[in-house]
C-alpha cells in the first residue's frame, strides 16, 4: 500500500481530490494520509508523515507548490510528486521537469486522468522493488553493481593506487580530487539474501544515482556502504545526516526491523579513507550493538571538547583519573586496553574512545605542557595507527594518564566548567578569523572582557591570547609539514593578516622560523 497527500489551498478542490482518491483506492494500493491547504503547513505535515506520493496545487499562498515541491526533494528524494494547475504554461511544465515531478495534471481534474497517472506511479513503485529477471539488462546492472562494490572496497582496504583510483572513479562519472570524505555503513539485524540485496540496489539507484556526491554499493552480506564527498566539510556532514535519514526511513519500511546507520570521520585526502571506514565499521559495530541506536555519527560521538559525547562504555574516565594514584597507573592503562571476552573490532573502538576522552581532558589543561606522544596525534590516521598498535596505544595512554595526575584541574576550572568549555568550543572553531578578539569571545559566553579573562587565564593556566596563539601555531606547523603553501597565504589561513607578524610570533614560540622549520621537517 502507498500513501498519498494533498497539498491544495482550495477547500472545493480538496474535498474533490479527497474523494476521488477514497474511490480509487478501492481499486489500487493506495491510501489517504492526510492534506494541507498550503506548502508551509505542508511541508510540516510531510516531514512526519513522509508519504509515497503528493498531489500538489502549483499556485498557493505562503509556500507557492513549486518552493514546497523542491523542499520536498531536498529532503525526501523518493516521494513521487503530482502537481495540479489551472495554468497551462510552459515555465511551468519545464520547473515540473527539473525538479523530477512525475505529472502535470491541469483542472479540473478528471477522474480517468487522475487514474492513469496514478496507476503509472504505482506501477514504477512496484517495478522498483521487483528483481530483474536473468536476461542481458539485469545482468549489466549485476556487473555495473559489482564494479562499484569492488572499487569501494578497494578504497576502503587501501589497496588502489592513485592512477587507479582516478581511472575507475572517471569510469562511475565522479570525481574525487580536491574533496573531503566521509564513510557511511548501514547494517541490519539480519543478513538479506542476494534478492533483497538487488532490490535495495536498484531502489538506491533510483534514489541517488543522478548523485555525484556519493558512491555506494549493496552487494555485500555485511553492510549497505556510501562513500560521501563534498569540497566543503559542513556540507559534508549535514549531506551525510540526510542520507542516514533516507535510508532509515526507505530501508525500515521495507525490511521491518532495527537499522543502523554510522557515518563515520570526516578525512581530508584519499589516502585517508581506508582510516574512516574502519572507524566507520568499529563505530557501527560498537554502538550499533550496545545502544540500538539508528544513527550514530562519529563527528557528534567525538566532536572535538565536546564533554557531552555518547558514552557506550559507561566509562567517567575524568572522575576515576581524579581518584587515581601513580603507584596506580599501570593496571589502569591496562584496564583500559580493552575486554578480554571482546572481538578485536570492538576493542580498538573502546581504545579510540578512551584516547579521544583523553585528549579531550587534556585539552581543557595548560597546553604548553603537553606529552611528547600527544602532540603527534593530530589526524584521524595518527589516532587509527595507534590504537591498532597495542605496545604505541599503552605507551601513548599511560604518559597521558601521569601527566594528567601530575597537573590536576584546579578549582576555577571546576566552577566555571561550563563557561571555560563553551569559551575553548568557540575559540576552537573561529581561531582562523583574524577579527577574534577576548571581547569577542567573553560576549559569546556573557561576561565582562575583565571577569572572562581572570576566570579564564586562572583556569587554563595561559592568558587568552596566549592560548589563541598556541591554537594558531598549531595549525601553522601542520601546514607547514603538510602543504606547500607560501607563509603568507598560512598567515591567512591561522588568523594573522601580516606575514612578518607570524613569523615573529612563530620563531618567538618555536626558536625557529617558519621556513627553517618547514626544512628541517622535510630534512626529516
Amino acid at each position: 500500500m502507498y500513501s498519498i497527500f494533498i497539498v491544495e489551498d482550495e477547500p472545493l478542490i480538496r474535498e474533490n481530490l479527497r474523494n476521488q482518491l477514497l474511490k480509487l483506492s478501492e481499486t489500487l494500493p493506495l491510501f489517504f494520509s492526510g492534506e494541507a491547504s498550503d506548502g508551509e503547513m505542508g511541508l510540516s505535515a510531510i516531514i512526519d508523515l513522509q508519504p509515497d506520493i503528493i498531489l500538489t496545487d502549483i499556485k498557493m499562498p505562503f509556500m507557492d507548490g513549486v518552493t514546497f515541491a523542491k523542499e520536498v526533494k531536498k529532503r525526501f528524494p523518493w516521494i513521487r510528486i503530482l502537481f495540479l494547475t489551472g495554468f497551462d504554461d510552459f515555465n511551468y511544465m519545464k520547473t515540473a521537469i527539473q525538479i523530477k515531478a512525475d505529472e502535470y495534471l491541469l483542472k479540473p481534474i478528471k477522474n480517468n486522468e487522475l487514474e492513469r497517472s496514478l496507476r503509472r506511479v504505482v506501477s514504477e513503485l512496484d517495478s522498483q522493488k521487483k528483481v530483474p529477471s536473468e536476461n542481458e539488462s539485469g545482468d549489466e546492472k549485476i556487473v555495473f553493481e559489482l564494479k562499484k562494490n569492488h572499487f569501494l572496497n578497494g578504497l576502503f582496504n587501501g589497496s588502489l593506487s592513485m592512477e587507479e583510483i582516478q581511472k575507475k572513479s572517471t569510469s562511475l562519472d565522479r570525481s574525487l580530487l580536491g574533496q573531503k570524505f566521509l564513510v557511511l555503513l548501514v547494517k541490519s539485524q539480519n543478513n538479506p539474501c542476494f534478492e533483497e540485496q538487488y532490490y535495495f540496489s536498484n531502489h538506491l539507484n533510483y534514489l541517488f544515482d543522478d548523485d555525484s556526491s556519493l558512491i555506494f554499493s549493496s552487494i555485500s552480506s555485511k553492510y549497505i556502504k556510501f562513500l560521501v564527498f563534498q569540497k566543503d566539510r559542513e556540507q559534508l556532514v549535514k549531506k551525510s545526516s540526510e542520507l542516514a535519514q533516507i535510508l532509515i526511513k526507505e530501508l525500515q519500511s521495507e525490511q521491518k526491523q532495527a537499522v543502523s546507520v554510522a557515518i563515520g570521520p570526516v578525512v581530508n585526502r584519499i589516502s585517508d579513507i581506508p582510516h574512516s571506514f574502519h572507524l566507520t565499521k568499529s563505530l557501527l559495530a560498537t554502538y550499533g550493538d550496545l545502544k540500538k541506536v539508528e544513527i550514530i555519527s562519529y563527528e557528534e560521538t567525538f566532536k572535538e571538547n565536546h564533554s557531552a559525547s555518547p558514552n557506550p562504555f559507561k566509562l567517567d574516565l575524568a572522575k576515576r583519573i581524579a581518584a587515581l594514584k601513580p603507584e596506580e597507573v599501570n593496571s589502569f592503562v591496562s584496564e583500559l586496553s580493552g575486554f578480554p571476552a571482546a572481538d578485536e573490532t570492538r576493542n580498538i573502538f573502546f581504545r579510540f574512545f578512551v584516547l579521544t576522552e583523553l585528549i579531550k581532558l587534556v585539552q581543557q589543561k595548560n597546553q604548553t605542557q603537553l606529552p611528547p606522544e600527544l602532540e603527534e596525534l593530530t589526524t584521524i590516521r595518527d589516532l587509527s595507527l595507534t590504537v591498532s598498535s597495542m605496545e604505541e596505544y599503552t605507551t601513548v595512554v599511560r604518559q597521558i594518564c601521569l601527566f594528567l595526575i601530575q597537573s590536576p584541574q584546579n578549582s576555577i576550572m571546576f566552577k566555571h566548567q561550563t563557561i571555560i568549555q563553551k569559551a575553548i568550543d568557540y575559540i576552537k572553531e573561529n581561531y582562523s578569523d583574524p577579527n577574534i578578539s577576548l571581547n569577542v569571545v567573553a560576549e559569546h559566553v556573557s561576561l565582562s572582557p575583565a571577569h572572562f579573562s581572570t576566570i579564564f587565564s586562572q583556569a587554563i593556566g595561559v592568558t587568552f591570547i596566549e592560548y589563541l596563539t598556541n591554537c594558531r601555531i598549531q595549525l601553522a606547523k601542520k601546514l607547514l609539514t603538510e602543504t606547500n603553501e607560501k607563509l603568507s597565504s598560512i598567515a591567512l589561513e591561522i588568523g594573522y593578516n601580516d606575514p612578518n607578524y607570524f613569523s615573529y610570533l612563530f620563531k618567538k614560540k618555536e626558536k625557529i622560523s617558519p621556513k627553517e622549520f618547514r626544512n628541517h621537517s622535510f630534512g626529516d
